[in-house]
């Protein structure tokens, strides 16, 4: 079953991408399956401004331990 993302999220996900500092053509891993909606923006919320690719693999490590 795929989990559905609000309008209200996925604009807030698009906010953390560009807070985190995402460049359009990045690749990114995808971040764990299990993660629902309000998880994937809290882990996004950790991540330092501006940190891009190196703060997202550091939240993730946290996640996955």
């Amino acid at each position: 079953m795929a989990i559905e993302w609000t309008e209200l999220q996925l604009a807030e996900l698009a906010r953390e991408y560009s807070r985190i500092g995402y460049v359009a053509g990045e690749l990114w891993p995808a971040p764990p399956e299990h993660l629902k909606p309000e998880d994937l923006l809290a882990l996004f919320r950790r991540i330092p401004d501006g940190a891009g690719r190196t703060g997202y693999f550091a939240e993730l490590a946290r996640v996955a331990r």
